[in-house]
């Protein structure tokens, strides 16, 4: 979804405090070692050889945009307008068992800000709104009750945080301290976290992007690192090269991009050094977004209709014969649950993914 040429629209600046509550920074107390050994691979390794092995999963969006009905909240309603009235986390991840997907990422943080667990010194979470269930935990134990390896998502973009909406300029460092006392809070909690997804990570410097990147892989080293490239830049290299913004990454991801013709060819040189990055598409199955006639949904919105059963086997097929992951979303409703109508499709598409 091209979210930069959206997210240019004018929208009120936010000021989180949040970002001065964290008074004793989790990942300033826990030391990294060694590294400058952390980087993407330059052959296929076994954490690699696991993921393309695994082929599929389910991402799902889930936030307070559930609630506000804009795809693009910039975190200005407070945290009470989250309020789920039957959340059912394991209902999600049995559809996606359903449908054969073997990990699952949920959106822990999307750029309104809200954190879909208790954040140690942090106001703007699941604690502070009309449903207190910490998502992250019940999401990780529905992944390990169904077999599914978890993982997450984290937008970087964070009106609410950054105390302005500016879609390129680069991040306080107040609040780059909070990014990583977030990532820090869940790969101690969740060590050994099999993805990790950032996205509009163009707003980091790379230096910022590296310290990133060697966070997560302290505490979760085989976990798989993901930048969205977005929609735009997607489209244009399909996987064929890693746009710098996005790097450093073990996977290439195509939003709403499938992979080319030719297949994928996971042997990528960037700045003339020979990598080994496997592709994944990151397909939304929503309708196309009213604001942005361009794009897709990413969240249920109560005219939300799920593209066809055959429009999505076929998107399915065309990863799984080029040689691609799929990173297939799906969007629980404000009640907390994927509606009768998503499961009825997700039903039909799974029957066409066994044939």
């Amino acid at each position: 979804m091209n979210r930069r040429a959206l997210l240019k629209r004018v929208a009120a600046p936010v000021i989180g405090a949040a970002a001065e509550a964290v008074t004793r920074p989790l990942w300033a107390a826990l030391p990294l070692a060694g590294p400058r050994t952390l980087a993407p691979a330059s052959e296929r390794t076994p954490a690699l050889t696991e993921y393309e092995r695994l082929r599929f999963g389910c991402s799902f969006h889930f936030s307070t945009p559930t609630f506000t009905g804009d795809d693009y909240d910039v975190g200005a309603a407070p945290a009470s307008v989250y309020n789920p009235t039957h959340l059912d986390v394991r209902q999600w991840i049995a559809a996606a068992h359903e449908l054969g997907a073997k990990y699952a990422v949920l959106t822990a943080k999307y750029m309104s800000g809200f954190c879909l667990w208790d954040s140690e010194g942090y106001d703007y979470d699941v604690t502070a709104s009309g449903n207190k269930t910490d998502v992250v935990a019940a999401f990780v134990d529905a992944c390990r009750e169904f077999g599914l390896r978890s993982g997450f998502y984290y937008c970087i973009l964070d009106p609410h945080n950054e105390g302005k909406f500016d879609w390129n300029s680069m991040v306080p460092d107040k609040y780059f301290d909070l990014i990583k006392h977030h990532v820090t809070e869940l790969h101690t909690r969740y060590p050994n976290t099999f993805y990790q997804l950032f996205d509009i990570t163009w707003k980091l410097t790379a230096a910022q992007r590296w310290e990133l990147y060697r966070l997560v892989k302290q505490y979760s080293p085989d976990c798989i690192i993901v930048e969205n490239q977005g929609f735009k830049e997607s489209r244009a290299n399909q996987g064929r090269m890693c746009e710098p913004a996005s790097w450093p990454c073990d996977v290439i991801n195509g939003e709403d991009t499938l992979p080319p013709l030719e297949g994928h060819d996971p042997h990528i040189t960037y700045e003339g050094k020979p990598y080994y990055l496997p592709f994944e598409t990151w397909l939304p199955t929503g309708p196309i977004y009213p604001p942005k006639p361009t794009m897709h949904t990413w969240f249920w919105h109560p005219w939300y209709k799920m593209q066809s059963a055959n429009i999505l086997a076929r998107a399915y097929r065309e990863c799984m014969s080029g040689n691609a992951n799929l990173l297939l979303n799906l969007a629980p409703d404000n009640t907390g649950r994927l509606p009768e109508d998503q499961t009825a499709t997700i039903h039909r598409l799974a029957g066409l993914i066994r044939t």
